[in-house]
């Protein structure tokens, strides 16, 4: 009991209580600071302007998620040959292009 009356144990304690509330201030403004990690295919498509599969350069649709050259350059002559997409089902029917792109890229297409 002694311990806690002597000057010494009470500084000691004060020091620690005291680094406890400026660590947790830091850590606080700090995490404050960070922006998010991630963000949802859904928020992503909410900041972004769709791609309209009818005028996009193959460059442009390379921006597309899981879009490479080949495919880009096949959207863009199956355009070419078939004319205008009517919808963005539509290009599923484009070589190199199955259900597991379109998934990927249907929120960020329009015609």
């Amino acid at each position: 009991m002694k311990l806690f009356h002597s000057g010494r144990a009470v500084t000691i304690v004060g020091v620690i209580g005291l680094c406890a509330v400026i660590g947790a201030i830091v850590f606080g403004a700090i995490a404050y600071r960070q922006p998010p990690q991630s963000y949802t295919p859904e928020e992503i498509a909410e900041k972004v302007s769709p791609i309209n599969l009818n005028e996009a350069t193959a460059e442009e649709l390379l921006q597309l998620p899981g879009i490479n050259k080949t495919q880009a350059q096949s959207i863009v002559a199956y355009r070419e040959e078939h004319g205008a997409f009517t919808s963005v089902e539509e290009v599923l029917r484009v070589k190199g292009i199955g259900k597991t792109t379109y998934d990927k890229i249907v929120r960020y297409i329009t015609v």
